[in-house]
């Protein structure tokens, strides 16, 4: 579902958001989450995504992204670490492109991703997330084509047996469904051009709409989750926009900015994290885009 930009800037105070950020920056493209004692490939991610969400100067990858760079232009999660990681990689182009640096992404990587899902036995020991990981990247890229049909039938064939009774999707095949796998996979299948059927489409928003139907309006993780998350939320709420399906209810925004810290970050504990500012940011600013199509027409949602 594609839904008009909106800014943060009527939601919320976006200079005291913006501040928290400063206050996690340790240097050019350095930026720390909270609870953790480095830099990460994924803050820096956070960072480009809560800046661009606020129309805010875009973010520095710097140094730090150069020092997490490995062999064949891929990205480790850390400057220490020797080893390159899928989920660092995407997140190096997520932030470059948020940053206006497209150029500077390594030309292999694209050959790289490509080469994770086609070794032999893949995708069976996958894992959904990781294979998201991979084909949004493979789409920032615009390198999608470069998976070929036998391939995109084995993904394809592998998210489909990650699909559970209950109607949400697992990480793997067995596994229980849980809200972040489920928009994983739907996000997956439209990114590799099969979409769902009306009568599967259905069965997944109506499993994600129960884990709305929580006292205070937050999505849960799993159908046994009795804590709503912004995680959990984030990722509900992004899979019901894939389905062209409203599965929250107007307590969300309300319950969102609730937790909201004096700092200018979001959390649902005693501190803001940059994760979950971003989750909460993104929320509400769709939310937002999708009261001003309503507002347009008739009020009709």
């Amino acid at each position: 579902m594609t839904l008009p930009a909106a800014s943060c800037s009527t939601l919320l105070p976006a200079g005291a958001t913006l501040r928290f950020l400063a206050s996690r920056r340790q240097g050019p493209g350095a930026y720390l989450e909270t609870g953790e004692d480095e830099p990460t490939m994924e803050a820096l991610r956070w960072a480009a995504e809560i800046t661009a969400l606020l129309s805010g100067d875009p973010v520095t990858p710097g140094p730090f992204a150069a020092e997490c760079r490995r062999a064949g232009g891929t990205f480790a999660i850390t400057a220490a670490d020797p080893e390159p990681a899928r989920n660092a990689c995407y997140y190096a182009v997520r932030a470059l492109t948020l940053s206006g640096l497209q150029d500077e992404i390594p030309g292999p990587l694209s050959h790289w991703f490509v080469r994770e899902v086609s070794t032999p036995g893949m995708p069976a020991t996958f894992d959904i997330d990781e294979m998201f990981y991979v084909l949004r990247a493979l789409e920032q890229l615009g390198t999608l084509g470069l998976l070929g049909p036998e391939v995109t039938r084995s993904l394809i064939d592998f998210l489909k047996s990650c699909r559970t009774g209950e109607g949400g999707y697992a990480g793997a095949p067995g596994q229980p469904p849980d809200t972040e796998h489920t928009y994983c996979a739907v996000c997956s299948l439209a990114l590799l051009g099969e979409p769902l059927g009306t009568a599967e489409a259905h069965a997944i928003a109506t499993w994600l709409r129960a884990r709305f139907d929580t006292p205070t309006g937050l999505a849960t993780l799993t159908a046994q989750d009795d804590a709503p998350s912004l995680a959990a939320t984030y990722w509900g709420f992004r899979a019901g926009e894939v389905l062209n399906a409203a599965v929250w209810t107007d307590r969300l925004g309300p319950a969102v900015r609730r937790l909201a810290k004096q700092d200018g970050g979001f959390g649902a504990r005693e501190d803001a994290t940059l994760w979950e500012s971003y989750c909460a940011l993104r929320v509400l600013t769709r939310l937002a885009a999708t009261d001003g199509l309503a507002a347009t027409s008739g009020g009709a949602r």
